[in-house]
């Protein structure tokens, strides 16, 4: 056999830029560079998707999988270098320059993941300690109360209502007293029957005091508890029993009465912090009967409590109570405030329900031009009728909104219902200032947060959206939920995805599992799509499901029978298809934007086109 002839060395590259390019290269072909990385990109995919296998399996926290994830990115530039130096030689120790090099990344690497779970866990413990609503210590205001929903103790146990009723009329005489931060009405009723001590659900409502107390109603008389407690200590400063006759004036005259004496009581334990509260204006009850009080107040808690069957009892229990006694305006804005949503809760029984939520209005009004909450419905009969097609003008309903917030600047309601109107309009800064005040105002007003959230979102500031979208769900609020879920899966939760799906299609199970497969799976084709869209017409009746699987299959030609559901999809940036479609301008026409725009400006992202035509790229 021939020697083997010996291995001769390569020749020096040349000098220059050049020569150490080509130095470079011919190093990482030597040591393999590129088939180490891939190999490791291999490897690394494996194991994503095993673990992510394991945490759905488990129910492990998504965090884990995050934190996996980051140390497999992490782990990439180790493997780089240990090629680099080592590559096909094998070569056992590492030398100082390595060790130095692997050190740094590790440290990088380290910070990284230890900054992402610690702001997640921050992020969290926040959300528990009380979500948006919550306060730490240091910054809640010592002029600060919450009233807590009194205890029934009628012999019955069924006046629930009433005692609720009894509250909540005072939270308002206090709510209106300035330089007194008061917890809205929907946060501090939601720790109705808690374990939670007084400090808890103060720190949770971001206030320094807490009211509670109890109402026992029997016969023709009625009992009046209430006590004060400031959270900081866990002491009384303040108690009371009322025994009185039961009449709507000896009612009003206890709430009136409590309320004076909690802002007696704080403006001297206070002191100088309590320098600029001023003094409870008196309530009138606006009935004599105590019969027809009482149907307002269960009409009312039916209103609160929304649903298809309690807003239909409402608006009876409202219509006898105004039969009763036709002069009672609060009873009146009530029917009027019931009216004028029953259309979109599917209710049928009224031929007009927004000219009936309009008669009521007025005539409130025509009996009290103070309320807020009249005016506030008489600006969202205009957008609902421009919504049903039969008229309405966005001039009278901003300008009926604007008068309800300037009569009552804490009407969260309004508040919600004007952002509606300019989110629709495309003014979404000053949507999201309203729909942030009404949150501000009540911070557990979940269709305000759902709003901002469904915006943020359509803008294309996922991370945020669903931050305010997970918000809610922990408050078991579901509206919307299928346009989430794209965003969802986006960031590798299949599992949050399809629950998000499940709110609106859990009885279609075949439409889910293709919209499921439509937001997560790429191969997903027209064929698929097609599929799909016949599943959707099956179902055609649910409008709320079918305008929201329309939307996931991007069947925008569809959509169009949708035109008086959820404008905001008009303004969905993080659809470019949907943004040039023809469906999205005629959208645009029939909710009658441009003749506003032309009267008082275009929004940032439109301009118009000649005297007759308009652009929203």
């Amino acid at each position: 056999m021939a020697p083997r002839a010996p291995k001769t060395a390569p020749a020096p590259p040349p000098p220059g830029r050049a020569g150490f390019l080509e130095s470079v290269w011919e190093r990482i072909k030597a040591h393999k560079v590129v088939q180490w990385t891939l190999a490791y990109l291999a490897v690394s995919y494996t194991l994503l998707h095993a673990a992510e296998m394991l945490a759905n399996s488990l129910s492990w926290p998504h965090a884990w999988l995050r934190v996996f994830a980051l140390l497999l990115i992490c782990g990439l530039p180790l493997v780089v270098t240990r090629a680099w130096y080592h590559g096909t030689y094998a070569r056992q120790r590492f030398n100082a320059t390595e060790v130095m090099i692997i050190a740094l990344l590790l440290a990088v690497g380290g910070a990284l993941v230890w900054r992402d779970t610690t702001t997640r866990h921050a992020a969290e413990e926040a959300a528990a300690e009380g979500g948006e609503g919550g306060a730490p210590v240091g910054a809640v205001p010592a002029a600060s109360v919450a009233v807590l929903p009194f205890t029934d103790l009628s012999p019955e146990g069924n006046q629930g209502y009433f005692s609720d009723g009894v509250a909540e009329e005072i939270l308002n005489v206090l709510a209106h007293v300035s330089g007194l931060k008061v917890a809205s009405r929907t946060s501090a009723f939601q720790f109705r029957n808690t374990k939670l001590s007084v400090p808890e659900i103060a720190r949770k409502l971001g206030v320094r005091n807490i009211l509670e107390g109890s109402v026992r109603k029997a016969g023709d008389t009625v009992r009046v508890t209430a006590q004060l407690v400031d959270a900081a200590s866990d002491r009384h400063l303040w108690s009371q029993t009322f025994d009185r006759p039961l009449t709507t004036a000896n009612l009003f005259a206890i709430q009136d009465e409590i309320a004076s004496d909690i802002v007696r009581e704080l403006t001297s334990t206070l002191g100088a912090a309590a320098a600029g509260v001023g003094k409870p204006a008196q309530e009138m009850a606006g009935t004599a009967s105590v019969d027809v009080y009482d149907l307002y107040l269960k009409g009312h808690a039916l209103f609160l409590a929304r649903s298809k069957g309690n807003l239909s009892e409402a608006a009876g229990v409202l219509r006898t109570a105004v039969a009763q006694d036709p002069r009672f305006a609060r009873a009146w804005e009530s029917l009027a405030a019931v009216l004028v949503v029953s259309k979109a809760w599917g209710l049928n029984g009224e031929s007009d329900y927004q000219q009936a939520a309009l008669q009521a209005a007025d005539r409130a009004l025509e009996l009290d031009p103070n309320l807020s909450l009249a005016y506030a419905v008489r600006g969202a009969v205009q957008s609902n009728r421009i919504a049903l097609g039969t008229g309405g003008s966005w001039e009278e309903s901003l300008a009926a909104l604007d008068e309800a917030i300037r009569r009552d600047p804490q009407n969260a309601t309004a508040h919600l219902w004007r952002g509606g109107d300019q989110q629709t309009l495309g003014y979404l800064e000053r949507a999201a200032a309203d729909f942030r005040r009404c949150l501000e105002l009540d911070p557990a007003y979940e269709t305000c947060r759902r709003n901002l959230a469904v915006m943020e979102l359509f803008e294309g500031r996922s991370d945020e959206a669903l931050r305010l979208y997970e918000v809610g769900l922990a408050q078991n609020y579901v509206n919307d939920d299928v346009y989430f879920a794209p965003a969802i899966a986006a960031r590798g939760d299949r599992i949050g995805a399809i629950g998000a799906l499940l709110q609106q299609f859990r009885t279609q199970p075949q439409l889910l599992q293709a919209l499921f497969r439509a937001v997560t799976d790429a191969s997903f084709a027209a064929g698929d799509r097609q599929e799909a869209l016949a599943l959707v017409a099956a179902v055609k009746d649910d409008q709320e499901a079918a305008r929201g699987a329309l939307w996931l299959l991007k069947d925008y030609g569809g959509m169009q029978q949708f035109f008086t559901d959820n404008p905001a999809t008009t303004w969905a940036r993080t659809d470019p298809q949907w943004l040039k479609s023809e469906a999205r301008k005629r959208m645009i026409i029939y909710w009658h934007l441009p003749q506003y725009w032309r009267a008082h400006g275009f929004p940032p992202q439109c301009h118009p086109l000649g005297n007759a035509d308009f652009a929203c790229p």
